[in-house]
């Protein structure tokens, strides 16, 4: 099932409010959507299923590992580029800013250890993320994420979830891929990724 075009694109949290009292309004919490997938900058990605309202992200890879309860909310879009996350239990509401509408091109990668990739382009950006799934869970340091920004095959590391990343130039060209490419994805281990899956 394809994730409604609605919700392609990179949106920003402006702010997460607990029913405990808690709230959050200056962590910087990016999502990226594509057609299928989603790549969140706390650490996971995997596979987004759209079900009317209700918006659940399944993912396949994660560091910090996840906890057991299903990570779903009830989503209300007050405008075209906002939208109001509330958590299935009651327990929080996000609000979600979109920065850029898309489109977004999307690869899940592979390789020769059962590890896996996403990257995602939009106008302006990249985000990558890639890990073992088996260790999603496990509490182990699971995955890496990235966001960069930039245009062509030049773009400059604004987010990620390892210090020694920051502020690096990476090199990825702006092309049509295939499935089953070979591939060596920016500041990921340098060896060979194959592409599992496309989109567009």
């Amino acid at each position: 099932m394809m994730v409604p075009a609605p919700y392609h694109g990179l949106w920003r949290r402006e702010g997460i409010w607990r029913t405990d009292g808690s709230s959050d309004t200056s962590t910087l919490v990016l999502w990226f959507q594509s057609a299928r997938w989603h790549i969140d900058s706390r650490g996971f990605a995997g596979n987004t299923v759209v079900d009317g309202a209700r918006c659940e992200w399944r993912p396949e890879i994660a560091s910090p590992a996840l906890g057991p309860g299903v990570d779903a909310g009830i989503m209300r879009f007050t405008d075209a580029d906002t939208v109001e996350e509330t958590g299935i239990d009651g327990s929080y509401r996000e609000l979600w800013r979109r920065i850029d509408a898309g489109p977004v091109r999307a690869l899940r990668l592979e390789d020769d250890r059962g590890a896996q990739a996403w990257l995602m382009t939009g106008m302006d950006w990249l985000a990558l993320a890639h890990g073992s799934p088996d260790a999603r869970r496990q509490g182990a340091h699971a995955s890496e994420f990235v966001f960069a920004r930039g245009a062509g095959d030049a773009w400059v590391v604004a987010a990620a979830n390892l210090a020694q990343h920051a502020g690096r130039t990476i090199a990825w060209p702006a092309r049509s891929w295939r499935t089953g490419e070979q591939v060596v994805l920016p500041l990921a281990a340098a060896r060979p990724w194959r592409i599992s899956q496309l989109e567009p």
